[in-house]
């Protein structure tokens, strides 16, 4: 993976603070329902390791990479901090676009080769699996700067079509949101019923239901 850069600085202060209080459970299960889970199902994979240990994995990965607000974009390895506007986030798909079609290797096999210390594993994924520019989303689902960025990354993913892919990774600032892990684990169950990106639309949809309002 290149040197940590970070993009646009004076935007990357945009970061999460003091987490409120809320009815957690009863948000987190309406957005189960309208993401249309089988909610006993999912229910009882909220009580199994995998799911944690699945979080804890994208955080371990994470923190290797360097990230340590929310959102982070690595957009083929490259940084972006904060909630940034759409330009910046286009840009750097745009630097990333040329140097991966000038590179020389098969675009199918072109994320995986060169850039091995971010894989995609089994992580939720939006966009073609061989895309040019893989844009990898660390966040946090109880972060208000993560709920506000998604437009803009639903837009740059229409923009970008064929050429760009989003994936998810889970890295909960526990330390400042308290229910971070467990909305990463809920929507981990998610994925399990192939239903993640449907509860990840729902909570964010609803962050101030489910946790209490804004930092």
């Amino acid at each position: 993976m290149r040197p940590l850069l970070v993009l646009a600085a004076s935007l990357a202060l945009a970061g999460c603070g003091s987490s409120a209080s809320g009815d957690f459970e009863a948000g987190i299960v309406a957005a189960a329902t309208e993401a249309g889970l089988d909610i006993p199902t999912w229910q009882a994979c909220r009580g199994t390791a995998a799911p944690a240990a699945r979080v804890a994995e994208d955080l371990a990965l994470g923190s290797a990479a360097g990230v340590s607000r929310t959102p982070t974009f690595l957009v083929n390895g490259t940084p972006v901090v904060g909630a940034v506007p759409l330009p910046v986030l286009s840009a750097a798909v745009s630097v990333a676009l040329t140097s991966a079609v000038g590179s020389g290797l098969p675009q199918a096999s072109y994320y995986a080769t060169a850039f091995p210390d971010l894989p995609v594993l089994d992580s939720p994924v939006r966009g073609p699996g061989d895309a040019w520019v893989t844009v990898v989303e660390f966040g946090d689902f109880e972060c208000p700067y993560c709920g506000e960025e998604e437009p803009v990354v639903e837009e740059l993913l229409a923009e970008g079509g064929s050429q760009v892919r989003l994936v998810w990774k889970n890295f909960p600032l526990a330390a400042i949101h308290p229910h971070a892990e467990d909305a990463a684990v809920a929507a981990e169950c998610a994925l399990d019923q192939g239903k993640f990106w449907e509860m990840h639309d729902a909570i964010y949809a609803n962050q101030g239901a489910i946790f209490g309002g804004d930092d």
